[in-house]
């Protein structure tokens, strides 16, 4: 038995457990790399069954053995693999394939060496053969979300043109939603870097990110599976990516004014009262940025979005979301200031017209990667002071001006929260096996 390597026996260490029976990356590099004749030369199916039993011993990442094993992996075999000629012929192993190279991407080292033929290996067969199933585009999909957590990915996915089909299923109603969320959780992550921004601005990624909002807000999605039953966590999951990747892209000004005309405003403001942290972080950071400009604070004060962020800021949410909200309450509210309660009526509709961006409003630059946390964030109510009513809460009218100096305060700890949160947390974001594909 030892000396048979089609059947020797894969040790996985576990939380001191060991599972005899797993396959471990070794053992998908030692049988892809047996080609004599080629990788699927003659050996379909002992490739297929290393490949299923590495991916399902490996595919949840929160308990993935290989996540957890700190050893090199090997890519040669499984780039051997993706490039042959005779793959996207074999769409149920070239699923299995990419499931396996989703399941490396997760490491932070196998994802600075995918290189530029691999990258390229994934775009042609998930997101660009005639071929490929929705199943197949799903998964490529997922490899692209994880592997642009490194600049370098993310260029050699611009040079090979893979944003353009991303977008496209974003974009597709007829595609499950899972190949919807895995296309929009990709597009999240190459916008992380301003080229992957501009790119997916330019091929009408904002739009289709806006209408797939949409969609999920108005539970219009075509529902996945047989039978039409509909998985809410996907659902879910699909609603943080979309709202990951509008945050992410409304770093760029010109996609601000893209995400006002697609009349996203009114989602966003809806995402802030979100259950799920991760959304509502999201569309903080969303809504910070693109209220920097006039047109669309405009927007967001008649959409409610003051209350929802005070809202979200008593909800007690991690330090990064009430950052955001905080500087997107400087931002809608804190131009108003230097006027007073006496601005005009003229002025004020006139200041809503400019679309112009204010330089000294504040954005969000710690763009997300993140797609999903399970956390739940409290229901209490939110304070009303900046609700619009003249009451101090001790039935005493408050002094003249008093209303606008409170204010002057909150907003002038809000600048500051969010400058040192942005002067701490201005990094890459960190890869979260929790919530990445």
């Amino acid at each position: 038995r030892g000396s048979d390597p089609e059947r020797r026996s894969r040790r996985v260490r576990v939380g001191g457990m060991v599972d005899v029976l797993a396959a471990t990356s070794a053992d998908v590099h030692a049988v892809l790399s047996q080609r004599a004749s080629g990788p699927l030369s003659g050996r379909r199916e002992q490739v297929a069954r290393t490949l299923r039993e590495f991916v399902d011993a490996n595919e949840g990442a929160r308990a993935s053995p290989n996540l957890r094993d700190e050893r090199r992996d090997e890519l040669g075999g499984i780039t051997s693999l993706l490039t042959d000629a005779d793959l996207p012929g074999d769409q149920d192993l070239a699923l299995l394939a990419l499931k396996t190279l989703k399941i490396l991407s997760r490491k932070e080292d196998n994802r600075r060496r995918f290189g530029r033929e691999l990258c390229r290996a994934v775009v042609r067969l998930a997101l660009t053969h005639p071929r490929a199933s929705h199943a197949v585009t799903a998964e490529g999909a997922n490899v692209v979300l994880n592997a642009c957590y490194e600049k370098e990915n993310v260029e050699y996915v611009l040079e090979c043109g893979g944003v353009e089909p991303l977008v496209r299923r974003v974009a597709d109603t007829g595609e499950t939603l899972r190949c919807r969320s895995a296309a929009a959780g990709a597009v999240q992550s190459v916008c992380f870097q301003a080229p992957g921004r501009c790119r997916v601005r330019d091929c009408d990624g904002v739009a289709a990110l806006v209408a797939l909002m949409k969609e999920l807000d108005r539970a219009s999605v075509p529902r996945d599976g047989v039978a039409g039953q509909f998985n809410d966590d996907e659902r879910s999951m699909c609603r943080a990516r979309v709202v990951g990747a509008l945050h992410n892209v409304s770093a760029d000004d010109d996609a601000i004014r893209l995400i006002r005309a697609c009349d996203g405003v009114p989602h966003l403001v809806r995402a802030l009262g979100s259950d799920d942290d991760g959304v509502c972080g999201s569309a903080a950071g969303a809504t910070q940025n693109v209220s920097r400009e006039r047109a669309s604070r405009a927007l967001f004060r008649r959409g409610g979005a003051v209350e929802a962020l005070t809202k979200l800021l008593a909800r007690g949410c991690d330090p990064a979301t009430q950052a955001r909200a905080a500087g997107a309450l400087l931002n809608i509210l804190g131009p108003d200031l230097d006027d007073g309660h006496s601005k005009s009526g003229e002025k004020a509709r006139a200041d809503e017209g400019d679309d112009a961006s204010d330089r000294g409003s504040t954005g969000d630059s710690s763009k997300e990667n993140d797609t999903k946390t399970n956390s739940r964030g409290s229901n209490e109510d939110a304070p009303t002071a900046l609700s619009g009513s003249r009451s101090s809460g001790s039935g005493r009218v408050p002094a003249e001006g008093s209303e606008r100096r409170a204010l002057g305060r909150l907003l002038s700890s809000a600048m500051a929260l969010t400058a040192v949160w942005d002067g701490l947390f201005e990094t890459t974001p960190t890869f979260d096996p929790k919530v990445s594909a």
